[in-house]
């Protein structure tokens, strides 16, 4: 028996396109809207590739940014090293070029680097400096843990309790949860050598109660005793 087809759901031949998506209710909106539909597709087609490009930009540039910094940071760090350069002056020549490149995250690894270097002779100010540089300008929350933690031990070493504390308690903040009882107990210790006993206290309960590291359970609970 020969197959018949339903001629109300099949276009007939010389239909316009107009007519045939006129046949259902969403066809009919296309055809009724068929500039701002086509504008769109269009719009979506060109931001997908405009993406792509963009993204492969991004990745081209920091490529070029870091191979930058990776130059100026082993230029610059031995001639400091030798006593040619002061620590304000390589912070200077540092920051300056991240600045020119946009502080693009890939130059936070550099930052850190070159902020050890400074701590390691002894130039605690210029290397807090960097790092406080590197902290305004945002960043992950994982860089920023690595930043903050290096600030405040450079903050205590400088007799900036309140700051070193401030730094601290950023971290918790953050919700970062690297070495989470290491980070109570300074914080501890410096509420205590700022003459903070009760939240001293708190921070090393902290780490007795939910610290996961024995060594800073220990220590925690040594400072405990002592104020028992």
């Amino acid at each position: 028996m020969a197959s018949t087809t339903d001629s109300s759901q099949t276009p007939k031949q010389g239909t316009s396109i107009d007519e045939a998506l006129g046949q259902t209710e969403f066809g009919g909106w296309i055809a009724e809207n068929k500039t701002p539909v086509l504008s769109a597709i269009i719009l979506l087609i060109v931001g997908v590739f405009a993406f792509g490009g963009y993204r492969q930009y991004t990745i081209t540039k920091n490529n070029e940014n870091s191979d930058r910094l990776y130059t100026l940071v082993n230029e610059k760090l031995p001639t400091y090293e030798k006593g040619e350069l002061q620590g304000a002056d390589l912070v200077a020549s540092i920051s300056s070029s991240w600045q020119e490149m946009g502080y693009f995250t890939g130059g936070i690894p550099f930052i850190i680097q070159v902020s050890d270097a400074l701590r390691k002779k002894g130039d605690l100010e210029s290397a807090h400096a960097i790092l406080m540089t590197a902290l305004e300008q945002g960043g992950s929350a994982q860089a920023r843990y690595f930043l903050l933690t290096r600030a405040a031990a450079l903050a205590e070493d400088l007799g900036k309790s309140e700051m070193a504390i401030n730094h601290l308690k950023e971290v918790l903040s953050s919700g970062v949860k690297y070495m989470e009882g290491k980070t109570y107990l300074d914080l501890g210790r410096l509420y205590r050598n700022s003459g903070q006993p009760d939240l001293a206290k708190t921070s090393f309960e902290w780490v007795v109660e939910k610290g996961e590291q024995a060594e800073f359970k220990k220590m925690a609970q040594l400072y405990l005793d002592e104020t028992n």
